[in-house]
């Protein structure tokens, strides 16, 4: 499935957030705004799908997540996804969006208030059909192609009528239902990547051949070299165009004893692996390889996440969220960076946030969005207006100042100036 767009409304400072996404979107605002929020609500927001009822319990009463700011006690938190999906040969365009209040006092009971689920092929003239209605006071979902939206389902407080919906494999539209179910996307927030290189035996279950969450980068790359070589090939050859000093990334599989023929209990939530995992790199100007472990951080964040992006298609990968990829990352480096990342992009798509000048400068402003205050300490984000776009270009250089630096200038100022820019200015 295709993410398109994101609506987020009530998680911790955020307000009415709308981004809608290009194959790379960029949150970008200063310190401390609420860029990380967004990414956070969008995983949020997935996983609440994805949860048992009592997971959605726990999660509707995180009280770290609830809105605090005054101008946002008591406001429900909204989710609503745009994705586009082709089944049979016919892409469709889906909406999906639902509702709850939070646990937010004590004699307080979360629960689910609102849901929808919308269709339509996506092609001109064509229009949306109601599949699932939901308010506070009880949930219909269409059961044939020729009805309306009308038949009554009973669902808990806590519980989605697109998860009950899963067990009626006679739905003519349960294709989108499972698909719903299974979205995925990945988070990428680790500043430190050392971790990600340390030969590992133990094993998640239910991870043994996950390439996309597992945190064993060498094993990841092992089953990537051995099982689709034409990738493997790809990282390699894209992660030397950034680093040319490297000719070679090499992996090992080396056997291990001592842990196999010791029985494990089936509840204890992993396994032993009979292999751990070395990942080398071969330096042009070294007479030997090195452990990958000791390359610089940000050519381990590097790898890591080119790794993700290209197994994302492996995977199902929806959407790839990176905090803050210019860390460790040397400025000269990073358009060549954001290139390659755009080029390896096929299903899946990206949203990163910064708060780095030399980012913006090197990203087109329509995939941009801004933060802004309306209201104090309320978290808001803003695209450029076809007309701000070239503005934007056009005053930075009579200023003699790259994108990114006039742009922080005017996120700085006290005046308002970025208004004009944004479409946030047509709102006024």
């Amino acid at each position: 499935m295709k993410i398109q767009a994101v609506e987020i409304d009530g998680f911790k400072n955020l307000s009415n957030i709308k981004i809608r996404f290009n194959n790379i979107t960029a949150l970008v605002a200063l310190n401390n705004f609420g860029k990380s929020n967004v990414l956070s609500a969008i995983d949020f927001g997935i996983s609440f799908i994805k949860s048992s009822v009592e997971e959605k319990q726990l999660m509707m009463a995180n009280s770290s997540l609830v809105p605090m700011n005054s101008a946002m006690l008591g406001r429900n938190f909204k989710y609503e996804m745009e994705i586009s999906t082709e089944i049979d040969s016919q892409e469709y365009l889906v909406k999906y969006g639902f509702e709850f209040n939070w646990k937010d006092s004590v004699d307080k009971e979360p629960k689910i208030v609102g849901e929808y689920l919308k269709v339509k092929l996506n092609s001109k003239g064509q229009k949306f059909t109601q599949l699932i209605s939901r308010s506070d006071i009880g949930a219909l979902y269409r059961s044939s192609e020729t009805g309306r939206c009308a038949s009554k389902i009973n669902v808990e407080p806590t519980e989605l009528v697109a998860n009950k919906l899963k067990a009626f494999d006679d739905l003519y539209y349960f294709e989108i239902i499972r698909k719903l179910n299974n979205m995925k996307i990945y988070m990428e927030n680790n500043l430190d990547a050392k971790a990600f290189y340390q030969p590992d035996p133990i094993i998640r279950k239910g991870l043994e051949n996950e390439m996309i969450n597992a945190e064993n980068l060498p094993r990841i790359i092992y089953n990537l070299k051995t099982k689709y070589s034409s990738k493997f090939n790809l990282l390699k050859d894209v992660y030397t165009q950034l680093f040319p000093d490297i000719d070679d990334v090499i992996v090992k599989q080396i056997p291990i004893d001592g842990t196999m023929d010791k029985p494990i209990p089936d509840d204890v939530p992993f396994v032993f692996s009979k292999f751990i995992y070395v990942l080398l790199v071969k330096d042009c100007n070294l007479s030997g390889s090195i452990n990958f472990a000791s390359m610089s951080d940000g050519a381990k964040r590097v790898f890591i996440i080119l790794t993700k992006i290209i197994v994302s298609s492996l995977s199902n990968v929806s959407l790839i969220a990176i905090e803050e990829p210019e860390n460790s990352v040397h400025p000269g480096l990073f358009q060549a960076y954001i290139r390659i990342i755009y080029q390896l992009l096929d299903e899946c798509k990206v949203i990163i946030t910064s708060h780095s000048p030399y980012i913006v400068s090197y990203l087109d402003p329509a995939w941009i969005h801004v933060g802004m205050n309306k209201t104090p300490g309320v978290a808001e984000f803003f695209s450029f207006k076809s007309s701000g776009q070239k503005m934007l270009k056009k005053d930075a250089s009579q200023f003699n100042m790259s994108m990114g630096d006039y742009l922080f200038s005017l996120l700085s100022d006290t005046d308002g100036c970025i208004k004009d820019y944004l479409e946030f200015g047509c709102e006024e």
